[in-house]
């Protein structure tokens, strides 16, 4: 810097970017936020700071944005009170006459005018070459929705968007009567069939659909379902997608897609011995081949697409009319997403370039995800599909690139330093920028939320932290350096509210780790159901927390992907296997960790037997036997009588399944997302092992 800029502008300058300047970290101190790593956030938004001159300019500019227009692109307001809205004003114009005209989205009309010096100053704000005068304009309360309001003068016309939003989020019945319901955690890829093509797909998880909803079972929790990279077919972390606000369409089932069944020459195709043989290869194996079934999957969809076109296409038969409409619901997103997708893939089929194909995968995968949810509504779930959506997509994703300004590609989200990770995380995917998301009327985050609660009954959202706050690390390296982001918390909870509604959808928050007590209060004002993990819910990090206390308004899961099963948990196989592949090579580390979870296992069999449940066989407390169905179903009971009102298991822990379907932390230690269930869908939920610990664990839920 040529001169050092006033601490002042800065600070400015900060406030202005949304940098924090401390945060409360796991042991609940307040820890200051250095001052050059937050000064390193701003280089990372690209905010000039490299003199005084420089630091007040840039200062300028983020102001003169804010006050640009007489409204932002979009105001997000409460439904059903008078409404109150800043209007921001050259001291120049304060005696032109304004009018406004609001229409709802029922087709209601408001209309009224202005004198804006007659309106109360709230504020008044200094530029280069003019003042700016915020006045407070009030307007009649207005149903939830997004209404255009319309501002208009003499020398100008400005339009902007009333997100006028509910109180609470989406309540039906099963929540507004506080009903207690079973689930099971399922990671769909996993599933095995005779049928599949190697790996899980909606017609496995239909499977699954009938088989839960006859012992019991009221929800399906599953893996986000986000589209990946088809030309790196390996990257197959869920979260870690290429574009959240799309489906992967390796999830699609061929068999049940016309333009299979009725494709003659396809069908000829499927009966010669070399694709058989390569088919019962891809099932057999005991990971998911995402190459192989990427290679063989878009091989067939491009000759399903062909015939579509052929014969629906070409010919404007009513099926084809329906795929037009849903392109034109997909809107302009959908139209740069199929372009986008047509031009970078890299595969050499006859119709990748053309973006109708990527339309068409998108029509059928949503086709028959809408048909396993509707499916589980007709076999009496209550809830139904659970969805997850991720925290965000990777820096080199289809989402990010489509929208260059809107995310920091210099930067990566992460967390602050902790005992377990005491140079903190970094987890390699760009954040939003905060003024940018404002600036836009939040239309990235509104379609990120409609896309996602289709077709579900709820959705889980990953890290709901995100929503007030996210660490921002400097790219790749030492995340300790980093520094805490604030975002729109406010707004963008109304907006989750207003679509939890409009999609009748139910909102879980993930909210593990170390969560702002004001994220608390809001998922509890706001009606969005908060999510805990059995093997963290302690007093005091030793005893763990009895089934009736754990909060009422949540999806419990006594485990889930990102922990070990209950088997392996039991066994400490988990541990050994973390110590082959080189997580556990300090041997007092290994030994305190060993130490701490046979202490947990004791926990364990005083928690079942505080509740009047520990079977005869482990009256013994002996840790150091087998984990067994007999203790198993003991721990599904006691889990069922949770206050919580929805509590999940794997469908791993119905087999004993040790090996994990993710190590956290790992990247080629260990094949993450590509594990499968041991049994299929069918010889697993059918099985009475399976029935037992299932009617258990709804036994629980009757008693809870």
């Amino acid at each position: 810097m040529d001169t050092e800029p006033e601490h002042g502008c800065l600070e400015a300058l900060l406030s202005a970017y949304g940098i924090a300047t401390d945060f409360i970290n796991y042991a609940g101190e307040t820890v200051p936020l250095a001052w050059e790593n937050r000064l390193r956030v701003l280089d990372l938004l690209d905010v000039d700071i490299s003199s005084k001159a420089a630091a007040e300019a840039s200062l300028l500019h983020i102001n003169s944005q804010r006050f640009a227009s007489w409204v932002p692109k979009a105001l997000v307001v409460e439904a059903g009170h008078p409404i109150q809205i800043p209007v921001h004003l050259d001291v120049a114009d304060l005696s032109t006459p304004i009018r406004w005209n609001i229409e709802t989205e029922r087709g209601e009309h408001f209309a009224g005018e202005f004198i804006p010096s007659d309106l109360p100053e709230t504020g008044t704000h200094t530029l280069a070459s003019h003042s700016i005068s915020t006045r407070t304009l009030n307007l009649p309360e207005l149903p939830p929705g997004y209404h255009p309001l319309t501002l208009s003068s003499v020398k100008q016309q400005i339009q902007t968007t009333l997100i006028t939003a509910p109180d609470v989020a989406y309540s039906p019945e099963w929540l507004a009567q506080n009903h207690k319901l079973a689930g099971l955690s399922v990671q769909v890829y996993t599933l095995r069939s005779e049928h599949n093509w190697g790996m899980g797909d909606f017609s496995d998880l239909q499977d699954t659909v009938i088989r839960a909803a006859g012992l019991g079972i009221h929800f399906l929790v599953l893996n986000p379902l986000h589209l990946l990279d088809a030309d790196h077919p390996e990257n197959c972390s869920p979260y870690s997608p290429m574009d959240r606000r799309f489906l992967n369409p390796l999830y699609i089932d061929p068999r049940k897609v016309e333009d299979f069944s009725e494709n003659q020459e396809l069908q000829g195709l499927m009966a010669t011995p070399d694709i058989q043989s390569e088919l019962l290869e891809l099932r057999s194996k005991p990971q998911v081949d995402y190459t192989g079934v990427t290679r063989l999957k878009y091989d067939l969809f491009n000759r399903m697409f062909g015939f579509f076109k052929t014969n629906h296409l070409e010919q404007s038969t009513p099926r084809a009319a329906d795929f037009y409409n849903y392109i034109d619901g997909k809107g302009e997103p959908g139209q740069v997403f199929a372009n986008n997708q047509a031009v970078k893939n890299q595969f050499t089929l006859e119709h990748a370039r053309d973006p109708l194909f990527h339309f068409y995968l998108q029509w059928l995968a949503e086709i028959q995800l809408e048909a396993c949810q509707q499916l589980a509504l007709r076999h009496g779930m209550a809830v139904g599909l659970i969805r997850d959506l991720a925290v965000a997509s990777s820096s080199s994703s289809a989402e990010v690139q489509l929208n260059p300004g809107l995310f920091c590609t210099r930067a990566s989200i992460g967390a602050p330093p902790d005992p377990l990770g005491p140079q903190g995380q970094n987890w390699g995917l760009p954040p939003m920028k905060p003024t940018v998301l404002v600036d836009s009327g939040y239309a990235h985050f509104i379609t990120l939320l409609q896309n996602n609660m289709a077709h579900c009954g709820a959705l889980r959202i990953d890290h709901i932290m995100a929503l007030m706050r996210l660490w921002w690390c400097p790219g790749p390296g030492d995340s300790s350096t980093g520094a805490y982001v604030r975002y729109p918390v406010a707004d963008l909870f109304a907006i989750l509210r207003l679509e939890s509604l409009r999609q009748q959808c139910v909102v879980i928050g993930e909210d593990l780790g170390v969560v702002p007590p004001e994220i608390r209060e809001r998922m509890a004002h706001s009606g969005i159901l908060s999510n805990a993990l059995f093997y963290f819910e302690k007093y005091d990090g030793v005893v763990f927390k009895l089934p009736e206390h754990f909060a009422p308004r949540c999806l419990a899961m006594v485990a889930n992907h990102d922990v070990p099963t209950l088997t392996a948990w039991w066994n400490k196989t988990d541990i050994a296997l973390r110590q082959k592949i080189g997580l556990l090579d300090d041997e007092e580390v290994l030994a305190a960790t060993i130490h701490g979870r046979e202490s947990d296992l004791i926990q364990v069999l005083h928690w079942v037997n505080n509740a009047g449940l520990l079977p005869q066989e482990w009256l013994d407390f002996n840790i150091h036997r087998p984990f067994d169905e007999i203790l198993c179903r003991a721990i599904f009971h006691t889990s069922g009588r949770m206050a919580s009102q929805l509590v999940s298991v794997q469908i791993e822990d119905l087999c004993f399944t040790e090996l994990p379907v993710n190590i956290p932390g790992t990247c080629a230690e260990y094949p993450n997302w590509r594990r499968k269930m041991p049994l299929s869908v069918d010889d697993l939920l059918a099985g009475i092992q399976a029935r037992r610990m299932l009617a258990s664990l709804t036994e629980g839920r009757r008693q809870a």
